[in-house]
């Protein structure tokens, strides 16, 4: 009997470039969804924590994790024990925009705490168009992690700032088209950065 297959858009061009030339050890995919991400990397070599707190998500995701394939963490990432030091990559790809602004920086702080010297965050937001606007007003609401939590998306350029201990390796700023928006198109930005190999966060 075959494995349930995860989304086929994992893995992208920015996980190819970033993730497989990494050494292989812990790997953290925070708000893991449906498991594109973690089943890819598992499968690369990595061992896997996939942080999810939606209950249909956890479910797939334990279909797919199988007998040890990778772990899955149900609940919410702010409450998840991050360890210090353990892992090579950490992914927050569509997630942090859902946190409320002033909850950013400890997370952030847990999150390069929780990198090897020499390992990598990789992540990716939604951005406002404009001060004060968000960029999908128009379009569909996006899903909710927690029923008080609202989407908020970031301001541009606000996202290296998350991690000031960590090197910027790469950060971009980007749109795809979105009919259904008003303005046609959605914003995002997304960053890879490391944590030096000869300094602590």
């Amino acid at each position: 009997m075959s494995r349930e297959r995860a989304d086929p858009e994992a893995p992208d061009e920015l996980l190819m470039r970033w993730a497989v030339p990494l050494p292989r050890g812990r790997a953290l995919d925070l708000g893991a969804g449906v498991g594109g991400a973690a089943v890819w990397l598992a499968d690369l070599g990595f061992s896997v924590d996939a942080v999810e707190r939606d209950p249909g998500a956890i479910r797939r995701l334990r279909r797919l994790a199988g007998k040890g394939r990778f772990r899955v963490h149900a609940g919410d990432m702010r409450d998840f024990a991050f360890p210090r030091e353990e892992y090579v990559l950490v992914l927050a790809l569509a997630v942090l925009h859902f946190l409320p602004r002033e909850e950013l920086p400890t997370l952030a702080g847990r999150i390069a705490e929780s990198l090897r010297p020499g390992g990598l965050v990789i992540a990716r937001v939604f951005v406002e168009e404009a001060a004060g606007e968000q960029a999908c007003a128009s379009g569909p609401a996006p899903p909710r992690i927690r029923d008080e939590l609202e989407f908020r998306p970031f301001v541009p350029g606000e996202l290296p700032e998350l991690f000031p201990a960590l090197r910027v390796e790469a950060y971009e700023a980007y749109r795809w088209l979105a009919p259904e928006t008003r303005r046609g198109y959605r914003s995002g930005a997304l960053l890879v950065a490391r944590r030096p190999d000869s300094g602590g966060v």
